[in-house]
């Protein structure tokens, strides 16, 4: 018995020396073989970014680079700057690791990467910035693969000039207000910085290549101080700026009460509701309202922004804006509104444009030479039309019943735009009518106004502005000679 089991085992011990143990070996040296190829000879050059993306460098620019490997780890990085026969070695720098390990220890760094084309001796003109990235693979006889990036530089040593031409000294709170500046080269930006927000300048006619204009708007609400700055800022981001003094002629807005029913709230809630899925449900109307009265209106008003961003770099209006024809003034720009609803504030908001009450559904002139840029439904506003005057100047016109131009479409002023209605956020017939700068309101008194056309803006466009033949302008229309179907209300 003892000796069949002998037997059996030295079958066995036979079998596995003879066969299974070499095929472990095999699938051992296999499995070894397959970690060697992933860690150690892997093919995945290192990952190379700079930030920013700018080719522009001035007499000093910083970029970020950014160099990743995720395989064997990063084994050195090499950058060098050249122009012509000039050649700087910006960085070079080895990381720790072992080709016979688990490779390098790094994996990703980011690199602070410091030119300075002046101090190098470097003139204005085309260069490069050559990045070179290697890794601990086995690959390339040991190597690691290597990964480059060559970015092409335009170096600009020439210092940015900014100089006044004229400005309009006086300006008026919540108005317009203009600069014209020189500018001795290409900007990556410039044009008027009024707290902190840039309003851009466009190229002046002319055709002095370097002079610019920018129309701006002045705060209705007024911090202390209101800091005005002209800036421009070359292509590899150094800016200079100058103080824009001004004299200011401060305004007391009007305080408005506006008594909201459950009539109106009733009829003119459910609109709103129809077309805004997170209204439905609400089954106040008063909670409606007021989810309109702010978050809505603020959305409008960054859509408005958003359009007149776009504005034509060249003039198209010509003299004073005009006005809705035989039409009543009603509630006037930044009036500043309490709405009460059955004794009690609930809200404030400010009203930022003109109302103008005429006949029920009167045609709507253009208020001046235009491109349209916008039409339909605007939220609170309503039924709408925007008109771009170019220079970022934008006139818009709310709540009409019937909209006769389309978007692309080039007008005349006087040109009927549509009817006056009761659209969005109105509750009776008449126009709204606001004029914005770059998007931001502003007081259209002014633009209605020939006086300050003349003396504010005229006068200064007048030194840069080529002669402009004299065109028949096309007269507003009058007003139908309807009869009032209804009493004008008061808008909300």
């Amino acid at each position: 018995m003892k000796t069949s089991k002998r037997k059996t085992f030295d079958r066995w011990g036979g079998y596995f020396s003879g066969y299974l143990l070499p095929a472990v070996l095999v699938v051992g040296l296999f499995v070894g073989a397959v970690w060697m190829a992933r860690i150690w000879f892997e093919g995945t050059p290192p990952e190379i970014q700079l930030r920013p993306e700018g080719s522009m460098v001035g007499a000093s620019q910083e970029f970020t680079l950014a160099v990743a490997d995720a395989g064997s780890g990063l084994s050195r990085i090499k950058v060098r700057f050249r122009q012509g026969s000039t050649e700087k070695e910006v960085v070079f720098q080895s990381f720790p690791g072992r080709r016979w390990g688990r490779g390098g220890d790094e994996r990703k760094v980011e690199l602070p990467l410091i030119l300075e084309p002046k101090a190098w001796g470097c003139q204005d003109g085309p260069a490069e910035l050559i990045i070179q990235a290697r890794d601990y693979s086995w690959r390339g006889w040991f190597k690691g693969n290597t990964a480059s990036l060559t970015r092409k530089l335009t170096i600009d040593l020439t210092p940015l000039r900014l100089t006044f031409i004229s400005i309009n000294e006086f300006i008026n709170q919540g108005g317009t207000g203009l600069v014209v500046y020189q500018i001795n080269k290409p900007a990556a930006a410039s044009g008027v910085r009024v707290n902190g927000e840039l309003f851009p300048g466009f190229p002046a006619p002319g055709g002095d290549a370097g002079r610019r204009l920018a129309f701006f708007a002045v705060p209705y609400l007024l911090p202390q101080p209101l800091t005005l700055e002209l800036i421009a800022a070359d292509q590899g981001g150094a800016e200079v700026k100058n103080r824009v003094h001004y004299r200011l002629k401060s305004k007391r807005w009007r305080a408005d009460r506006i008594n909201l029913s459950d009539a109106f709230l009733n009829r003119k809630m459910p609109e709103f509701q129809e077309v805004d899925q997170e209204l439905k449900n609400i089954q106040n109307p008063l909670e409606v309202f007021l989810r309109i009265n702010r978050d809505e209106r603020e959305k409008n008003n960054r859509l408005i922004q958003e359009i007149c961003k776009q504005s034509q770099p060249e003039r198209l209006w010509q003299g004073a804006f005009v006005r809705l024809p035989n039409s009543k003034p009603m509630a006037a720009f930044a009036d500043h509104r309490s709405y009460i609803y059955q004794g009690r504030e609930i809200d404030r908001q400010v009203h930022l444009g003109q109302d103008l009450a005429s006949l029920e559904k009167a045609l709507i002139p253009a208020a001046n030479h235009g491109l349209v840029v916008f039409t339909g439904p605007l939220g609170i506003y309503g039924q709408s039309v925007v008109l771009d005057h170019g220079w970022g100047l934008c006139s818009l016109y709310s709540h009409l019943s019937e909209i006769r131009v389309e978007k692309g479409q080039r007008v005349n002023k006087g040109e009927v735009l549509g009817r006056t209605g009761a659209t969005g956020m109105a509750g009776g017939d008449h126009l709204h009518f606001s004029v914005m700068i770059q998007g931001k309101f502003v007081n259209p008194l002014e633009w209605w106004d020939p006086h300050w056309i003349k003396d504010q803006v005229e006068r200064q466009l007048a030194g840069i502005e080529p002669a402009v033949a004299a065109t028949a302008q096309t007269a507003p229309p009058k007003a139908a000679r309807t009869k009032p179907r209804t009493a004008k209300k008061r808008n909300r």
